[in-house]
């Protein structure tokens, strides 16, 4: 009969083998990992604001008169040097016909005396040719005058801009001075607001800003700062900022509330780690992070949140590693881990999203886990 003992140990070594290997394989803890990645945040403020045109003017007359004519309606776009209005100025067109008449018969005589003199030097005294041309600068004056009140009966747009409703019609007798119509331009807007004093050093023409009206909800307006006061409000202890806003349709109107983000610097990038990757003990801070597959626990210094789950690491991380989001609680160095899914994209993210701002002090607000 053949010995059997050593089939027998192999097969109990062969079980022993994969007895343990299944226990190892029972003991791995699965989690689930994200890459700790870097992004740039813009330091800004929001402020309620109001929109303003541009540009306004009340148009009136410089003298008093009957409505001869209106070649517009109310609301009408106008283009700067368009007639808009004119009055009856049939005396002062009379007036301004007789001043061109006399001016013209001045420099008339003035011409045929100098052709005169030409030919018969001593034929006029040069008293007299003096005369004739102070008689000819005399007609020049009084008809740039009768001109210049024959403008007074007309209303001309002194730029680009949109009407706002007729307040006479024609017909009717308007006194001067009183507003016929007012003129506003649109495009650009202007958005006044203003913002916290310790923002003062910080705002400067030309930075970005974007607003949005309850009107258009859906919609975000750009423009840029084009005046920051240059010292703070004694009354109200804040400081006075305006923005140019593109608004090529006209569809924010003057008198409007906006909400506007103000970006007051461009942020460096910072590194990034979803919010529950982070583990609280007393006022410890750390994330495991898996190294050649293994859990190493590693102490973090965090910034501030980004209210999109993510938080800013200042110490103890680099980019491109890989900290575990669940499963971490019942890590230790020596657990063995089960990686289920693992981000292993180590790209930057590019956006540039702006950091929470706090809405008291208008500054990044800090996390409560730092």
């Amino acid at each position: 009969m053949k010995n059997k003992r050593p089939i027998n140990n192999l097969l109990a070594s062969l079980f022993l083998f994969t007895s343990a290997f299944s226990l190892a394989e029972t003991a791995a803890i699965p989690v689930t990992t994200e890459t700790v990645k870097s992004q740039a945040f813009d330091v800004q403020i929001e402020e309620a604001a109001k929109i303003s045109a541009t540009d306004s003017a009340n148009l009136t007359f410089s003298t008093g008169e009957k409505i001869k004519a209106i070649y517009f309606k109310d609301g009408d776009a106008v283009k700067k040097g368009n007639l808009i209005a004119e009055l009856d100025s049939t005396k002062a067109k009379a007036e301004f016909d007789k001043a061109k008449s006399s001016l013209n018969m001045a420099k008339t005589k003035l011409q045929r005396t100098q052709n005169l003199l030409k030919k018969q030097p001593d034929a006029l005294s040069p008293q007299d040719v003096d005369e004739l041309k102070e008689q000819v600068n005399l007609a020049a004056a009084d008809f740039r005058q009768k001109q210049a009140v024959l403008r007074d009966y007309q209303i001309i747009a002194p730029f680009d801009g949109r009407l706002t409703a007729f307040s006479h019609s024609v017909g009717s007798h308007i006194d001067a001075s009183s507003v016929l119509v007012s003129l506003y331009r649109l495009d650009p807007v202007k958005v006044s607001y203003t913002i916290s004093q310790d923002d003062l050093g910080k705002a400067a023409k030309e930075q970005a800003v974007q607003i949005t009206v309850d009107a258009f909800a859906d919609q975000t307006f750009k423009g840029k700062v084009n005046y920051v006061a240059p010292a703070v409000d004694e009354n109200s202890g804040r400081v006075e900022v305006h923005a140019r806003i593109a608004n090529p349709d006209h569809v924010l109107a003057p008198g409007m509330f906006a909400n506007v983000k103000h970006r007051l610097a461009k942020g460096k990038k910072q590194l990034l780690i979803p919010q529950n990757a982070v583990v609280a003990n007393n006022n410890e801070r750390y994330v495991w992070v898996i190294s050649d597959g293994k859990p190493v626990k590693q102490t973090i210094k965090l910034g501030q949140n980004t209210n999109d789950g993510y938080v800013v690491v200042r110490q103890g991380l680099k980019k491109g590693q890989q900290v575990v989001t669940t499963g971490q609680q019942k890590l230790t160095a020596e657990s063995a881990v089960k990686v289920l899914n693992s981000d292993i994209n180590t790209n930057d993210k590019e956006s540039n999203t702006q950091a929470p701002i706090h809405p008291s002090t208008g500054k990044p607000a800090a996390s409560e886990e730092s």
